[in-house]
């Protein structure tokens, strides 16, 4: 089963610099960006966040191990709020 990567920058309060937030998720189909985008809008209410940047989705690729998509999602520009990427198989 595809185990997907996902991150995001979130706040808890107004003016509180952004930090990430990860988790790993199984599909058995293809998630796309709507879908990811779903998945964290129930973390976000769930835990009382907010989603901080434009709320754009940027796919991080496929294939690669957890530490590398830690580091890449540093490397997104500040627009974006969600990352994921298709981790590679265990």
């Amino acid at each position: 089963m595809p185990r997907y990567f996902v991150a995001y920058r979130k706040t808890e309060e107004a003016g509180q610099k952004p930090e990430w937030a990860s988790f790993t998720t199984e599909s058995t189909t293809t998630l796309e960006a709507h879908a990811i985008r779903e998945r964290v809008e129930k973390r976000l209410s769930v835990f009382g966040e907010k989603l901080h940047g434009a709320g754009e989705v940027y796919w991080l690729g496929t294939g690669h191990q957890l530490v590398e998509f830690l580091v890449r999602r540093e490397e997104a520009p500040p627009e974006v709020s969600v990352v994921y990427g298709l981790l590679e198989d265990r």
